[in-house]
């Protein structure tokens, strides 16, 4: 299987895995490097800026994906799941609500397997299949 960046669902994957990784190991990174992130502000803001990205390259997926999508339940299973993992990811930073970590790993997650499945079974190759 050759994967391509060109598909937006694969971009979507490898965003939603690469997010969940980044929150899988937050924490540990945290707690080995607990004195240079209290120290040094730029480096934990950056850490924390990861997220931005994440969020940002997602938005451009779910965008993209539910343009070229070929059924009509999974462009609103889409932006639902788009809106939680914003609302997680923005939670950790105001901190609304006490939400347990694996909520952060579970949006992720979500968001990945919508797009394996819009990739296995909704995708358009191109976008005559879903003008109608």
């Amino acid at each position: 299987m050759r994967i391509t960046l060109k598909n937006s669902d694969n971009l979507g994957i490898l965003s939603s895995i690469l997010c969940f990784i980044h929150c899988l190991i937050t924490p540990f990174i945290y707690i080995s490097f607990t004195g240079l992130f209290t120290q040094n502000e730029f480096l934990s803001f950056s850490w924390k800026g990861i997220n931005l990205i994440f969020i940002f390259i997602s938005l451009i997926a779910v965008n993209r994906s539910t343009k070229k999508t070929a059924s009509k339940i999974i462009k609103p299973v889409f932006w639902l799941s788009w809106i939680f993992l914003f609302f997680v990811l923005f939670n950790e930073e105001v901190k609304f609500i006490q939400l347990p970590e694996i909520v952060s790993y579970f949006s992720a997650l979500n968001l990945a397997g919508i797009h394996v499945y819009n990739l296995k079974f909704c995708g358009c190759e191109d976008e005559a299949c879903c003008t109608k």
